[in-house]
Formats: C-alpha cells, sequence, structure tokens
C-alpha cells in the first residue's frame, strides 16, 4: 500500500507533506477509515518529530534523494516554527483524496 505522510498541528488543518519518518504500522498510529480507505494518524510532540526525523535521515544518510530531503527540510522548519508542541501525523493512502 503506498502512504503519503503529513505533519499539522492540533489546532490546525495546514497539512505538511514528509517522508515516511514512521510506518502507519507503528503502534503510536491508529488507524480510521476516509473515503473507504484506511488511513493512519497518532499525536505526536515536536521532539518525538524531530527525533524521528533525524532517524530517517540517519538511516537513508546519503541516499537521500533530493525531493526527500527537500521534505525532510520544510517538515523540520515547520515543527521548529510552529507554536504549538503538539502535532498530528497522518498517513494517508494515495488514492484517498483526502489532502
Amino acid at each position: 500500500m503506498a502512504y503519503d505522510y503529513f505533519i499539522s498541528t492540533i489546532d490546525s488543518n495546514d497539512k505538511i507533506k514528509i517522508p515516511e519518518w514512521i510506518s502507519e504500522r507503528d503502534d503510536r498510529m491508529e488507524s480510521y477509515t476516509s473515503n473507504g480507505e484506511v488511513d493512519y494518524r497518532g499525536s505526536f510532540t515536536g521532539d518525538e518529530l524531530i527525533q524521528l526525523a533525524n532517524n530517517y535521515a540517519e538511516m537513508w544518510g546519503d541516499a537521500m534523494n533530493s525531493f526527500h530531503a527537500d521534505l525532510q527540510n520544510k517538515g523540520l522548519a515547520y515543527i521548529k516554527n510552529a507554536e504549538t508542541d503538539q502535532f498530528t501525523l497522518s498517513a494517508i493512502y494515495w488514492s484517498s483524496g483526502e489532502y
């Protein structure tokens, strides 16, 4: 299954696309049905997301392509510039059209 990953603040629906920092199958992600597709979401602090992003970058190292590096940088900037420390990470099935 192909998922796109997004982060947003708890109080906002402004989603920022990110690389796959965490699997949709992780225990911290809860499934829900949207437009007939199973999507996932979980609540995380900024520090937790930064750690997930760092783990992702470490895992891929120099093999990370420019597209994913750009998503990585935009996601980290979003976290650092947010006025909150509570975020939602979503895994949206690519055909669901929910983003």
